[in-house]
Parts: structure tokens; sequence; C-alpha cells
């Protein structure tokens, strides 16, 4: 091995812990934004990140929010890069998958199928958090609830957003303690529950407040034209369907099943 090929791979080697350190810290700092830019209450965005794609970072002893995440046909997935990622979903879609959920917010490309321009748009982490965001706001809208728009920003049908609300609120609640407390831990797999809870964290659950300080100069989110409250209720029950059509094929069910 020449020297200059040796040089090479040292220095590639060197970047690729940056580079991994910078994509774990990515969604969190997009969410973050994304708060501030919509007044969405501080930590609620980063929470949802954290239950529908946190993994355990090991140098950092944390729990973090991947960029990289997949989930389809009952399994998640965490792929090492934007390009593998996509090459994977491509790969899904010729064996015919179309429910499939993506990146930092988890995305569902079937109940959202307008939400991006292409596969690389929907794993830039800036354009899959201000997605989620946005349509976190305009569940937000009709339910007057922060906790309820965030259960039902995964489902709205009773027996799997209750479960999940309760994860997201102890989530919520966790990212406002004292640094100097114990790290956010990752949860157990568990066979009958939902992939995204398994990614998410475990902490007693606590309460999260309803409202939130409005943020000086921000719009209320409760002011929307009907015509804007009639699209977020369709896109919420498209998510929902969607949902319980991925619970069908899974379990085997029929449509009336």
């Amino acid at each position: 091995m020449g020297s200059l090929t040796l040089t090479l791979l040292m220095l590639l080697s060197a970047q690729q812990p940056a580079a991994a350190k910078s994509d774990s810290l990515v969604c969190n700092q997009e969410a973050r934004r994304q708060e501030q830019v919509l007044a969405i209450p501080q930590h609620l965005l980063q929470a949802i990140a954290l239950v529908e794609s946190g993994r355990w970072d090991a140098e950092q002893r944390t729990n973090l929010a991947w960029p990289w995440t997949i989930y389809a046909e009952g399994e998640g997935r965490f792929l090492p890069s934007k390009q593998a990622a996509v090459a994977e979903v491509e790969k899904l879609r010729r064996r015919g998958v179309r429910n499939i959920d993506v990146g930092c917010m988890q995305v569902n490309l079937l109940a959202h199928p307008d939400a991006f321009a292409s596969l690389d748009d929907a794993f830039d982490p800036a354009t899959n958090v201000a997605y989620a965001g946005r349509f976190l706001n305009e569940l937000y809208a009709q339910d007057a609830s922060w906790p309820l728009a965030g259960a039902h920003y995964h489902s709205q049908t009773p027996e799997v957003a209750a479960p999940y609300r309760a994860r997201l609120v102890a989530t919520w609640q966790a990212l406002q303690r004292p640094a100097s407390e114990p790290p956010l831990q990752l949860a157990s797999l568990e066979a009958d529950a939902s992939p995204h809870l398994a990614l998410g964290v475990i902490f007693p659950l606590a309460s999260a407040p309803e409202t939130a300080a409005p943020v000086a100069g921000a719009r209320d989110p409760l002011a929307r034209t009907e015509q804007q409250r009639l699209a977020a209720k369709q896109s919420a029950d498209a998510f929902r369907l969607a949902k319980i059509e991925e619970y069908r094929q899974k379990h085997g069910l029929s449509a009336g099943g």
C-alpha cells in the first residue's frame, strides 16, 4: 500500500466519527429550530423525534434521534447514511412496499404522498422536520391540546394513540430535566409494541402542560380558517387510515377485519 493511499485512508477514517456525530445531532437541532419558527412548545418536536427515531448513542451516552431511520413491514431500520437510506426505500418500493416511514420524524410516505419532492428531500433533516412541524401544528389547530396533537401525529386510533401519548409526554417531560440528571435510556423492544414506541425512551410518566406560553410575535396556532381546519382533518385521517392498513397487513386481516 502506497504512502499516499495510506494517508487518504487515515484522513477518511478521521472524518467518519465527526460525520456520525453530526448525523446524530441534526434531528434535534432541526426540531429545536422548527419549534421556534412554528411556535411549537419547547422540546415537544424534539420529543416526537426521539420517540419516532431515537437510538442510544454510546459515545455521547444519551438517546438521540437518527436521521437515516426507516420503518416498513413491521421493522425499524437504522441506516448508516442518507444515501443508504434512500437506496433502502427504493429497494422496498421495487418490491411493492408503499407504507414506509422515513427520516427524523418518521413521516409516512403513503399517508403524506405530497410531503416531499423526492426521497432526497424526504431524508433531508431540515425538510423532514419542517413538514412534521407543520403537520403537528395542523393537528393542534383541531385538537387544541399539544399532548393530544402529539399522539395524533402517530395515530388517531385510540388504542394506538394512548400508549404513544404516554411515552411522548414522559419523553417531553424528561427533556426539560436538568442536564445533571441521568441521560435518556432506550426502551427495550416488546413483541406487541409499536416499533416506534420501541425506538423511544423509558421514564416515569409525568404530566406535561396542555398549553405553552405564547411566543412573542408568533401567530396563534388556533387562528385558522375553516378550510385549513378541514385540510388538517383530512391529512390526519389519511395518516390514521394508513396506520390501520399497516396493522391489517401485519396481522393478515382483510379490509373488513
